[in-house]
């Protein structure tokens, strides 16, 4: 794949964990606020953890844990560098895929 075909893999990679991400998490505080779970309960933690632990296999370098709890899904414009390069903030999706195909070719 091409520089341009890898940061649209990983725009549709970012969008789909994204989505679920929201899914969850509206499912997760709906579930807490209706008494049907506890934010410190197993369930909490077998549900979040069987998460991670898949994005972590997505992408073990840790960006897309970043983009969702770190810089809140781009909320949060944080600042990130790759090769070098400027600090620059992420705030859309496809930043947060340019950022990803700049590191895994890192010189």
């Amino acid at each position: 794949m091409n520089r341009t075909e890898q940061i649209k893999h990983w725009q549709g990679v970012i969008e789909t964990l994204t989505a679920s991400y929201n899914r969850l998490d509206d499912a997760c505080n709906a579930a807490i606020k209706a008494g049907c779970m506890d934010s410190e309960g197993i369930l909490h933690e077998a549900i979040w953890g069987a998460f991670e632990d898949a994005v972590q296999i997505i992408d073990p370098d840790g960006w897309i844990d970043w983009w969702l709890w770190d810089n809140g899904r781009g909320g949060r414009g944080m600042l990130a560098s790759v090769n070098g390069k400027d600090a620059k903030p992420v705030k859309t999706v496809a930043q947060m895929a340019r950022v990803i195909v700049d590191w895994k070719h890192e010189p």
